[in-house]
């Protein structure tokens, strides 16, 4: 079990957003394992591709250097589509990279930091665990 980053708080963290740092400090000194998914890992790569923020880049490489990359594997991807199916069933539809770090997490049995209300609604829904800072 470890501790998963989403895309919010990672962009906070990176930004020096007071309270991504507290919560870092925080899960540094608990001394959790600590995780990125492939989603992730696209959708900030993706996002500083397009803006050519070098610097961003820079400081994002080093950090998620020190991370352990969870894929988007068989298991991960069967946990993501019985997400979706429960999420859709409920009315509660959400998109799919958030349904897939769902996945990935819920299956790892890891907990996700964030504050994304679309990833917080499918933890009500489906049980994923999340801190949010």
């Amino acid at each position: 079990m470890g501790i998963t980053f989403d895309t919010n708080f990672i962009i906070d963290l990176l930004r020096s957003d007071r309270l991504a740092v507290a919560k870092a400090k925080e899960i540094e000194a608990r001394g959790d394992t600590r995780f990125l998914t492939a989603p992730v890992l696209y959708e900030i790569t993706a996002g500083l591709l397009f803006a050519r923020s070098r610097s961003e880049a820079a400081a994002f490489r080093a950090f998620a250097s020190r991370l352990t990359v969870l894929p988007f594997d068989e298991s991960s991807s069967v946990k993501a589509a019985e997400i979706r199916a429960e999420l859709m069933r409920l009315g509660r539809s959400k998109g799919h990279l958030d349904t897939m770090i769902a996945g990935i997490v819920i299956q790892g049995g890891h907990t996700l930091v964030t504050r994304d209300r679309d990833l917080t609604d499918i933890s009500q829904a489906v049980g994923l665990t999340v801190e949010g800072y």
